[in-house]
């Protein structure tokens, strides 16, 4: 049977996938509806993407209110392998991004995906675990050229 990765998206990789069309971003939001790689999250990674989505500037950017923003959540977490999130773990600079590291230790992740390299990228592998730049993800590790 084969197994497809399981990656934590970061907030800033969801948020971005969903507005920044053709984005290594969106390629990963992209495989995740196409099954070709799977998902893990937790409240508290959910409920940071729903603070996230109320900020003006993303609202104004992904024209997300109301219900479909909620829509968009209960997809994210219907859809994920969801954890409580609530290992502590304290790995990160900012210690706000542990649940990141919290939520692929207790799914058994494959990867953390992140734009922020000061908090998340920093830290290169915990527990197995590896951080990785979601253009490196989709070069890397779906292969996906987005050459045109």
């Amino acid at each position: 049977m084969e197994t497809h990765p399981l990656i934590v998206p970061d907030v800033n990789v969801l948020v971005s996938g969903t507005t920044i069309s053709n984005s290594a971003p969106s390629i990963v939001m992209q495989s995740w509806a196409e099954g070709v790689i799977e998902f893990a999250t937790s409240e508290p990674i959910l409920d940071e993407l729903q603070r996230v989505l109320a900020y003006p500037r993303v609202v104004k950017i992904t024209g997300m209110e109301g219900k479909s923003v909620d829509k968009f959540i209960n997809t994210v977490r219907q859809s994920s392998s969801l954890v409580p999130g609530t290992t502590p773990v304290s790995v990160s600079p900012d210690p706000d991004d542990d649940k990141l590291f919290a939520c692929a230790l207790e799914a058994e992740a494959d990867y953390i995906v992140s734009m922020d390299k000061y908090h998340v990228l920093s830290v290169t592998e915990y527990e197995g675990i590896r951080t990785i730049h979601p253009t490196d993800f989709v070069r890397d590790i779906l292969q996906i050229s987005r050459a045109a």
